[in-house]
């Protein structure tokens, strides 16, 4: 199994996709962090902690990079090699959830870095209460964790669904479209939708749910995605 990780570690860190995507997640922190502290100005703990949430920047950036690395295999049918050497489809799909998993973690704590070192000595002179150690240590937390979980998901999404261009359409409806329109139904159901459940464990929680509830929530839809892309992927032809 290690050797699959490593095999999988390899390609990620060799395609333009996993650059293109830590490129984004940089721009999008930067401006994130930036923008919210020199124009937002924020002077309350619940403003100074959205404005270092570096998680909720880049959950729905690595939930695609996950979706786009997963589907790039069927796109550019590169997955048959991989098959003649490891013919266990689910060790296969695992061996590359495991190392998008761990690619992700490490874009979120260079991302957990740069947000701490630019964000905190611009918080430092605003006005209002400083953001106490508690604070610090559950946005790391919870930003470390939403990169891990989301791009396992984008990759059992991926692999479950296949075709690129459609997976990428579907995760951006999903999240912006269909999910509000939940709200609308229920609202309470919002609180176990995919898209809350990344904002909620990026951020380390709220007064509505923990951040362990939310990274059960997250591991629960995980799990469905992952359990329907090996049923699904065993049975595939591999062209």
């Amino acid at each position: 199994m290690g050797r699959l990780v490593t095999g999988e570690l390899i390609k990620v860190r060799t395609t333009r996709t996993a650059l293109g995507f830590a490129a984004a997640s940089l721009l999008l922190v930067l401006a994130s962090v930036l923008i919210t502290i020199l124009a937002g100005h924020p002077d309350t703990v619940e403003d100074k902690r959205a404005a270092l949430n570096f998680g909720g920047a880049i959950a729905i950036v690595l939930l695609l990079f996950g979706t786009v690395g997963a589907t790039g295999e069927f796109r550019h049918r590169t997955l048959a090699p991989a098959v003649l050497i490891a013919p266990d489809r689910l060790r296969l799909l695992l061996a590359r959830v495991a190392a998008y998993t761990l690619t992700a973690i490490a874009v979120a704590a260079a991302m957990a870095v740069l947000t701490l070192v630019i964000g905190v000595p611009l918080l430092a002179g605003e006005r209002g209460p400083d953001l106490a150690t508690g604070d610090y240590v559950k946005l790391v937390a919870g930003g470390l964790l939403v990169a891990g979980l989301a791009v396992a998901i984008g990759v059992a999404f991926g692999t479950l669904v296949r075709n690129q261009v459609f997976a990428v359409i579907a995760v951006l409806v999903w999240v912006t479209i269909l999910e509000p329109l939940v709200g609308l139904i229920k609202h309470r159901l919002l609180d176990y939708t995919l898209g809350s459940a990344l904002s909620r464990v990026a951020q380390g929680g709220d007064d509505r749910m923990s951040l362990g509830g939310a990274v059960l929530v997250l591991v629960a839809w995980g799990v469905v995605f992952l359990a329907g892309a090996a049923v699904v992927d065993r049975r595939r032809d591999v062209e």
